[in-house]
């Protein structure tokens, strides 16, 4: 009989995958390490972590099944998600200089990244997949409990990592034109992770 200790290695392996690659959330926090470091940056990490907590607990209520089944709920918050990441994009390629007394822009804060997950795509199938794949009908809430902990430990590393990232490169970052570049490299980034599931939609 499968426990939940013999689930353990190969969830904490998809966790860290897909906390640890390239998406919209890793690439925002990665642009706002850069531009504002890491303590301003917390909010916005806590945010992303809590909104995914949210994306599992709905979706092991049955709400990721039934937005598969319905396929005008899904595109609805596909098409709202896009638009938004969209949005974000603009924003990235207006930034101003990552020097503080230059920027009068401010980081995402933790209302507007827990929200933000409604619409972000990766989030949403990442949570579905750990949840119908590693929960257990035995120990169902348990497990989700599990999932839970397991992908919030790992997307914090993960998120963390990211925005350390950031705040690295901004030594570099030491013209404008260096600046601009990286907001466009984190802006044309993005857009690509976006195309699959803007394909998708038409």
């Amino acid at each position: 009989m499968t426990t939940l200790w013999d689930l353990m290695p190969a969830m904490s392996l998809f966790a860290f995958v897909t906390a640890i690659t390239p998406g919209p959330n890793n690439l925002l926090l990665a642009n706002s390490g850069a531009q504002f470091g890491i303590r301003k940056s917390w909010r916005h990490l806590i945010g992303i972590r809590i909104g995914v907590i949210g994306l599992i607990l709905l979706c092991a209520c049955g709400v990721g099944v039934a937005i598969q089944t319905h396929p005008n709920w899904y595109l609805a918050i596909k098409y709202i998600g896009l638009a938004y990441m969209f949005w974000l994009i603009v924003k990235l390629l207006c930034t101003n200089s990552f020097a503080a007394k230059a920027t009068k822009s401010k980081p995402i804060n933790l209302t507007q990244a827990t929200l933000f997950q409604l619409g972000n795509m990766k989030a949403w199938m990442a949570s579905l997949a750990l949840v119908t794949s590693y929960s257990l009908p035995s120990d169902y809430w348990l497990s989700v409990a599990l999932i839970s902990f397991v992908f919030t430990t790992f997307g914090l590393f993960a998120n963390m990592t990211w925005v350390w990232v950031g705040q690295k490169i901004r030594v570099y970052l030491n013209t404008t034109l260096k600046q601009r570049m990286f907001n466009i490299s984190l802006a044309a980034i993005t857009f690509v992770s976006l195309l699959p599931v803007f394909e998708n939609s038409i």
